[in-house]
């Protein structure tokens, strides 16, 4: 999200203004001044409420495309975290929404935008390929593991990171969870039973 966005919706909507938006946002006119001029980003949060502002849909995935027409052609997914436990309340402050270009994620997944999520590893069980706080991109509507992959699961309690891969021939079908560290062995658990929640389909890295 950026400043520019934001002069095409002022100037797209002459009848709004920088002191509406701040009434909207809880903010002062001071910080819109400064978002318009690049030197403060928009948290997902406002983006959401500046959509409401200037009309724009903000239900579903037209509102995490957005409307390329109104917005100059800057669709953007806008990206929920996954909690690491079970229970949604537990989910980190810190763990804001992404608002990312749509560009960047319709080159490498077909996955539609409200199956995409944000999730934050929590144990060192896949280092050195997944260390604890790094945060990766988890499709939810790929819970196969045929090709075998990086997945989610859930193990009763928590959400967890596992390579997962199916055992070829097995009747009932089967999945064997194992991972990187060698911490743990890998196990076989029917399929039916290894609650997968989505495949990793990318991971931020810092150089």
């Amino acid at each position: 999200m950026d400043s520019t966005w934001l002069k095409t919706q002022f100037k797209l909507n002459p009848e709004k203004n920088k002191a509406g938006l701040a009434k909207v946002l809880g903010l002062g006119a001071p910080a819109i001044s400064k978002i318009l001029a690049g030197e403060r980003q928009i948290k997902a949060a406002e983006y959401m409420l500046m959509r409401r502002y200037f009309g724009l849909p903000v239900d579903g995935e037209s509102a995490a495309q957005g409307s390329s027409s109104r917005a100059g052609g800057h669709d953007r997914y806008v990206l929920e975290p996954l909690s690491a436990s079970l229970h949604e309340k537990e989910v980190a402050p810190e763990q804001d929404s992404w608002v990312m270009p749509a560009s960047v994620l319709k080159t490498r997944t077909t996955a539609p935008p409200d199956k995409i999520r944000i999730f934050t590893i929590q144990e060192s069980a896949m280092a050195p390929d997944f260390t604890p706080g790094e945060q990766v991109l988890v499709d939810l509507s790929d819970c196969k593991a045929s090709p075998p992959g990086v997945f989610i699961i859930s193990d009763g309690i928590g959400h967890i990171i596992r390579r997962c891969e199916y055992v070829p021939h097995s009747d009932p079908p089967q999945v064997r969870l194992s991972t990187a560290s060698g911490k743990f062995e890998s196990r076989i658990v029917p399929l039916a039973d290894a609650s997968l929640l989505g495949r990793v389909i990318a991971k931020l890295s810092w150089l």
